[in-house]
């Protein structure tokens, strides 16, 4: 229990980073996602209810936050998690490489989530697919260079959590 308010409160500080101290870095519009490496973390490595409800809050939390339309991160978030959790019997995922190899697929797959809840519920003539595919692009690199870093972060946490007899 004590790891889901963990990893719940590190969600709440990467919405905070990615929200506002992320935009102010000169990367030309390139904000690394670091609620997904989250949540394709929390997929891999934690795929338990509490981590189900922590990947739909914080994507609702990133849609209150940051998005006009109410739901679409929300359902993004969650449909990665449940495709990193169901690829995650068949792939095992203990090298960096690896994990960045995930997040950027992850990252791909909220990408056309998005795109295409934009196209069926907001644009009546369709969004412009090749300014989303340059952003889309460029943020699943940058967070795939960062998740090695991410997950080395939140495995230490879970370590230090698991030895100690902390209790929250």
């Amino acid at each position: 229990m004590k790891l889901f308010f963990i990893f719940l409160a590190v969600g709440f500080l990467a919405i905070l980073f990615q929200t506002t101290l992320l935009h102010l870095l000169p990367l030309g519009g390139v904000v690394p996602d670091l609620v997904l490496v989250l949540c394709v973390y929390l997929g891999l490595n934690h795929p338990t209810m509490g981590s189900v409800l922590g990947a739909f809050i914080l994507g609702y939390s990133v849609d209150v936050f940051s998005s006009p339309v109410t739901g679409f991160h929300a359902f993004a978030l969650s449909l990665v998690f449940l495709v990193v959790y169901m690829s995650s019997h068949w792939v095992w995922v203990q090298s960096p490489l690896l994990s960045s190899a995930v997040v950027f697929f992850a990252s791909w797959i909220k990408g056309t989530a998005l795109i295409l809840l934009g196209n069926l519920f907001l644009a009546p003539n369709g969004l412009e697919f090749a300014g989303f595919l340059r952003y889309i692009i460029f943020d699943s690199l940058a967070a795939a260079l960062l998740a090695p870093i991410v997950f080395f972060g939140l495995s230490r946490v879970k370590t230090y959590l698991e030895g100690s007899r902390i209790t929250l």
